[in-house]
This record gives structure tokens, C-alpha cells and sequence, in this order.
């Protein structure tokens, strides 16, 4: 008996030097190693590169993830331009625009749907979007795809033009909490994780979400809005690295999805506290968090590219058409 444990043994140790051992012995992918420096936005959701450096994920598929803390806007394109980050999260219009323009860069995996929402004091006499014709609105940036969504969607189905009909403010998304409160605006669209607390207190409510909008315009709800993009150039010279980062940031998304305990860990970093704010941030965001690509992103973009484009052109896209290359889907494969 004692002699075939040992030939048992014997062998087993020959089969692992050999490489013939079952595929649950083999390593996890690998990335070439070194840091992978990234942007996430601090005031909007960060919580899959929380999670990647929380868990260990980076370690796990053999890279060192830098998170960098950005605000929306020029800034990110500055640091994709200058070298300073290898990835970052753009929406996919500032990817269009940023190719058109001959800049170099690539979504590897789409983030967000279209998650953010309208918001007003809740004795706010407005009710739907028509309602805020001549207020003082803001929003956190004047040329996303959502704002623009929106003004489309004023125009084609409420008859208002909020660029003429309203005064629009334009602030970092932390500073239109400030607005609302002082009563300097009287409507803002910002982001969905600084909006559910506030509406939370009972001092505002919900008016509409961006997601209603694509549906009011016969598009799908789960229609992309951010990703993770990076330099076309690192692609090239770091594949594996940028393959090891997606494997992470998609399981920290199913990681999200299915541990409810890391709420409030997570949340309380932003002093999210209250349980019943922790479940409903938890469920939005579940919701509108993307880990793969449609079958067709190009084509799903184009469709809602179209249709901005027919009520604000390239005054308000900044293009005429989508450039190729926006998405680089062989990467998660």
C-alpha cells in the first residue's frame, strides 16, 4: 500500500514538471508586470479600481494598478496626450472626437450605461422635463453624450430648447451639489451617486434619468455611454498588460454584483452610510455597470450618434462622423 502512495506521489510530480497536470493547475494569466497607471473619477464611480486594489486583482494577474483620481473634463485628454496615464475612462464621444483629432486612443471595456439623473428641490414646481423651461439648470459637463441626449430629447418631445429657453450652468459635479443647496440653480443633472443621497434626505427628488431618454427615443436602455480606453500605442507595446487589467476589472464588476457585504465599505469612503442609501446606490449601480460589449458597439453607438447628430450637429458632437477604431474589442477575448 505504502509503496503505491508513493508511485502515485512520484508520478504526480512528474506530470506537474511536465506541464500534463488538469487546467486547474495552471497559472492565471499573466500581464508583462509593472504598474498599469489608470483615471477614475472620485466623484463618480470608482468602485471596480476600489475593488482591483482591495482584492488584489492587479497582483493576481501579474500587473500593479496605479488609480488615479481625475475630474471630468480636458484634464483627461491632457494626461492621455502627455504620457502620464495608459488608460483612463472616457465616454465614447470623447473617444470619437479624441481619433478624429489624431489622438490614439482605444476602449478596451465599456464601464457605464447612461446612469446619471435629473434632480430638483422637492417644492420644485416642475414636473417632467417641460418644466424646467426658464429655470437655472446645471449639469456637470455640456458636452457629453447624455447632455446632449437631453437637449435633443427637449426639443424633439417637450418643445423647448433649454439652450435658449433655460440659463445653463456648467460645474465639477461636486460643485452643482453647492448650486442646488444655495439656490443658485433649480435643477441639475449630475451624477447618479451624488444624486441618491440628496434625494434621500427629502429635500429633492428625481425628475428623469438619461436612461428614460433613450427610451423615449426608441433606444436601448443599456446603451454605452463610459469606458476604459488607453493609448493605442500601449496596447501595442503592452497587450498582456491590458488584457490582465480587463480580466481584473471584470471580476471585480462580478465581484460587485454578487457580494452585497463590500456596499458599504465601499461606499462609506464617499460617508454613504444611511443602509437604505447603501441598498439603492447598490442596486443603480449594478445595474448600469458594463463588463462586455454589446455584439456590435460600433453599430449601437452609431444609432444614438445619429440621432444627436440630427438635432445638434457637429456644434454640439464636435465631429461629423464616428471615426474607425473606437473599439478595440479583441482585447477582452
Amino acid at each position: 500500500m505504502l509503496i503505491r502512495m508513493l508511485r502515485a506521489i512520484s508520478l504526480s510530480v512528474a506530470l506537474l514538471a511536465g506541464g500534463l497536470l488538469p487546467a486547474f493547475t495552471q497559472t492565471t494569466f499573466q500581464g508583462e508586470g509593472g504598474k498599469v497607471r489608470v483615471l477614475s473619477f472620485p466623484s463618480g464611480n470608482d468602485y471596480p479600481f476600489w475593488l482591483i486594489s482591495k482584492l488584489a486583482l492587479d497582483k493576481k494577474y501579474g500587473f500593479e494598478l496605479e488609480n488615479i483620481a481625475i475630474q471630468p473634463g480636458g484634464a483627461v485628454m491632457t494626461a492621455f496626450r502627455s504620457g502620464a496615464t495608459e488608460g483612463g475612462l472616457m465616454n465614447w464621444l470623447e473617444v470619437a472626437r479624441a481619433r478624429t483629432n489624431g489622438d490614439q486612443v482605444s476602449a478596451v471595456v465599456p464601464f457605464l450605461e447612461m446612469p446619471n439623473v435629473w434632480i430638483v428641490p422637492k417644492s420644485s414646481a416642475a414636473k417632467d422635463m417641460a418644466g424646467l423651461k426658464g429655470m437655472k439648470i446645471g449639469t456637470y459637463n455640456r458636452f457629453s453624450p447624455e447632455w446632449i441626449l437631453f437637449l435633443a430629447t427637449a426639443r424633439d418631445k417637450a418643445g423647448y430648447d433649454p439652450k435658449v429657453d433655460s440659463t445653463v450652468q456648467e460645474a465639477g459635479p461636486g460643485l452643482l451639489r453647492g448650486l442646488l443647496d444655495q439656490k443658485q440653480i433649480e435643477a441639475g443633472f449630475i451624477f447618479y451617486n451624488l444624486a441618491m443621497p440628496m434625494v434621500a434626505t427629502g429635500e429633492y427628488r428625481l425628475l428623469f434619468s438619461s436612461r428614460e431618454l433613450l427610451e423615449q427615443g426608441g433606444l436601448s436602455k443599456a446603451t454605452m455611454l463610459t469606458s476604459v480606453a488607453f493609448r493605442d500605442e500601449y496596447i501595442k507595446s503592452n497587450p498582456k498588460n491590458v488584457k490582465a487589467f480587463v480580466l481584473a476589472y471584470q471580476e471585480a464588476v462580478e465581484y460587485m454584483r454578487k457580494n452585497d457585504n463590500i456596499w458599504g465599505e465601499m461606499l462609506g469612503r464617499q460617508s454613504i452610510n444611511d443602509p437604505a442609501v447603501v441598498k439603492l446606490m447598490r442596486d443603480w449601480t449594478r445595474e448600469v455597470t458594463m463588463d462586455q460589449f454589446s455584439a456590435d458597439p460600433m453599430a449601437d453607438t452609431k444609432k444614438l450618434f445619429d440621432k444627436l447628430y440630427a438635432v445638434g450637429g457637429k456644434e454640439a458632437l464636435g465631429i461629423d462622423a464616428l471615426p474607425e477604431g473606437i473599439f478595440n474589442t479583441s482585447v477582452g477575448k
